[in-house]
């Protein structure tokens, strides 16, 4: 059920400070303006929301059990012999009923093959309990079993990209008192084999391309005793594949036939939870979410069912007036491993609304949003910094047609500064309706989230598109929630907007950086957050779990500020801040922020060492604007599809001192210190790979500094010498 704003919103005051909270190294509690964690209450009275996520998914089936639930783009089968399958432009939908019905099979089959003794690991002695559970000392015991069989939670992992099975088996763990653990589709199987050893993982759902991964990796996992795919494979493949597993010690299973079996009648098991029940189930383990894994290994966030359910409940306020009508849809590309999209997914389900899938070629995104016309279309800077460059590129162009949309924008940008129009009768029509139907015409609500996107590409994204754009703050720890803007504020922009009405927020001093509470005009610190939706720890990982949860609070590592309206920004980082050789701090999020705004670089990574005085980057540069830069310096035209010699033309000296030269004028503009310039650049036209980037695409700067270890010693070597020159 979702929330509109109070008719008597105080923009002024969107989150307030608890008078009498305030300490001497912390600023006052701050909380929500409009609503409180009372919203959370559920009791005689019945406030109007739902108590676990399988209350979620079943109150929304009952609403609406033919409303199509997911909606994805068909694929016509290859004509000749060696040819890929083509995407249509048709789409086909499964209803909520049909997801119900399946995941009823899913977790009645899950508990057959429990009650088989088939997830059992045969070298372990006979009053060991196999599957083995997941639980830890901080949580509360919920018992041997719930009255529909389920056992106290063991482990389910699941592995492919966002499809209807993902969610059908996470919705049947819900469900079925199990606990989910998803690995991440891009790390890879080193990452996959570190999870499924970690919960430990008995049993994995796959899509047909990881199959081979996981009987490679199998005799390393020990635990591991069932592989389903979520694909029909050719019975010629099964053979080969079950033979394989079966040597191993794996049973290889088809998804269908197991939910075909799961609903037989000598094995299915009704999903219900009695009401004396409900608080065990809320308090139960739900899921362990691995972070990206920016360094080392991925941490096991351990999630409880009233963990996620209240971080649902808290986000459906505040969108009522978008999302709360039948058919609204919601684009889904953002991978599913990662809380972000996993929440809002859930969501859209507690409204009712489709998720549109897209084809997971990020190729084809545009044409998936063209097709799929979605209403609610989320995002992360990356993204978003990408469809600013696109766009900047085309007001760069000369003729008419730049000079068009540079007029268009501008004018858009001075009324939405001025009373916070978004529209415009004229422009709308001849320029930005174009825009629009680059992302499917239909778009009522942009997000931003998993990292700080810069006022200008929110701003910007805003007009061009005509709809409103929140950001967002939350992580992993806290289920993607902490606080979001509100769309009619116009001075939000660059914020992450009001807190949560189920979280609390302090900030903790952080001296060494020159932030503290009693920073005028604003007070600013460490991000601390309590509530509903804040995680247990981190599985198997006390040390890690002491340092983050300290006083009752989790200490997020993130610096913030909270104006005087209340609204939350995110400003540095503990982690990513360097002290360089002369003594000085660099906080590298915020000074990359302003570097990488330059349509020329798809991706920048500024490094900096604590050995050395200076920062140098690695860039990766957009061809045809590379190509347009080595004809303005070299004089060389060089077409942008000849990779090998624009690779080569990009090194020469010559562009690389214009690109420091172009470094130099953006910080002069926007007056950072001389320690903050970049001094030396390593361009070029290949992408990062993926094992440098996270699933929400961020770059892991440890691994990404290994790998570009020789060219930055390079750098470092040509910066120091000439300055030993001088």
């Amino acid at each position: 059920m979702f929330i509109p704003y109070p008719d008597n919103l105080n923009i002024n005051k969107q989150s307030v400070p608890v008078p009498g909270t305030e300490t001497s190294s912390t600023s006052a509690l701050w909380v929500n303006g409009s609503w409180d964690s009372s919203i959370l209450r559920y009791d005689d009275q019945g406030l109007p929301h739902a108590r676990t996520l399988a209350e979620i998914f079943d109150q929304a089936v009952e609403k609406s059990p033919d409303t199509a639930m997911f909606r994805r783009r068909v694929q016509a089968p290859a004509t000749k012999p060696g040819e890929k399958p083509t995407w249509t432009n048709k789409t086909v939908d499964m209803s909520y009923a049909e997801v119900q019905r399946r995941r009823n099979a899913v977790g009645s089959a899950l508990l057959t093959l429990e009650r088989l003794g088939r997830l059992r690991d045969p070298n372990l002695p006979a009053d060991v309990e196999s599957p083995p559970e997941i639980c830890t000392p901080d949580l509360p015991k919920w018992g041997d079993k719930l009255k529909n069989g389920a056992r106290r939670g063991w482990a389910v992992g699941i592995w492919s990209e966002n499809r209807e099975e993902w969610q059908i088996v996470d919705f049947a763990c819900h469900a079925y008192g199990l606990v989910s653990a998803s690995l991440y589709e891009t790390l890879g199987p080193d990452t996959a084999q570190y999870i499924t050893n970690h919960c430990p993982l008995p049993i994995i759902f796959s899509s047909a391309h990881h199959l081979v991964q996981l009987l490679r990796m199998a005799p390393l996992c020990p635990s591991l005793r069932v592989i389903v795919t979520m694909d029909p494979i050719s019975a010629a493949e099964r053979d080969v594949l079950s033979q394989w597993a079966a040597s191993l010690g794996i049973l290889l299973l088809d998804q269908l036939e197991m939910e075909e079996w799961g609903a037989q009648a000598d094995n299915f098991v009704p999903p219900t939870v009695a009401e004396d029940e409900i608080e065990i189930d809320q308090n139960r383990i739900v899921t362990i979410s691995y972070t990206s894994g920016t360094t080392g290994n991925p941490k096991g966030v351990i999630l409880s069912n009233w963990n996620m359910t209240s971080a649902v409940i808290s986000n459906a306020y505040g969108v009522g007036e978008y999302f709360d009508k039948p058919g609204f849809r919601f684009f889904s590309y953002l991978p599913l491993s990662h809380v972000y999209e996993r929440f809002l997914q859930i969501l859209v389900v507690d409204g009712n609304g489709t998720i549109c899938l897209t084809t997971g070629d990020t190729t084809k995104l545009l044409e998936d949003a063209q097709i799929l016309k979605p209403h609610f279309f989320p995002g992360v800077p990356r993204v978003w910094n990408r469809v600013y460059a696109a766009i900047k590129m085309q007001m760069d162009a000369p003729g008419l047609k730049g000079a068009l949309l540079r007029r268009a924008v501008a004018t858009k940008l001075a009324n939405s500064r001025a009373n916070g129009s978004i529209h415009h009768r004229v422009y709308d029509a001849l320029v930005f309706r174009k825009i629009r139907a680059l992302v499917g015409g239909e778009v009522l609500y942009m997000t931003s989230g998993a990292a700080p996107l810069s006022a200008a590409v929110h701003e910007f994204l805003r007009i061009c598109f005509c709809c409103d754009v929140v950001q967002g703050y939350g992580l992993t720890e806290t289920v993607g929630t902490t606080s979001k803007g509100i769309p009619e504020d116009m001075k939000h922009i660059g914020t992450v907007g009001q807190i949560q009405p189920c979280n609390e927020v302090r900030l903790v001093d952080v001296s060494e950086m020159g932030y503290t509470h009693q920073d005028k005009p604003n007070p600013r610190g460490e991000v601390c957050i309590r509530g509903a939706n804040v995680f247990a720890g981190y599985l198997h990982d006390a040390e890690n779990t002491e340092k983050a949860l300290k006083d009752g609070w989790f200490h997020t590592g993130d610096i913030g500020e909270i104006d005087q309206s209340g609204r939350l920004k995110i400003v540095d980082r503990v982690k990513n801040v360097v002290k360089l050789s002369q003594g000085e701090y660099v906080a590298l999020e915020k000074v990359e922020g302003v570097y990488a705004l330059n349509p020329l670089y798809t991706t920048l990574l500024v490094h900096a060492d604590s050995l050395r005085s200076s920062l140098v980057a690695i860039g990766i540069l957009e061809p045809t604007l590379a190509s347009n830069l080595v004809a303005q310096v070299l004089g060389k035209k060089i077409s942008p599809t000849d990779e090998a010699a624009l690779e080569e033309a990009v090194k020469d000296p010559k562009v690389r001192a214009h690109l420091v030269k172009q470094f130099e004028q953006v910080a002069k503009a926007n007056k950072l210190n001389s320690f903050e310039m970049i001094r030396g650049i390593y361009p070029t036209l290949k992408p990062f790979p993926d094992d440098l980037l996270t699933p929400t695409q961020k770059v892991k700067r440890n691994v990404a500094a290994k790998y570009f270890g020789d060219a930055i010693d390079a750098l470092y070597n040509e910066v120091e010498g000439a300055a030993h020159k001088l």
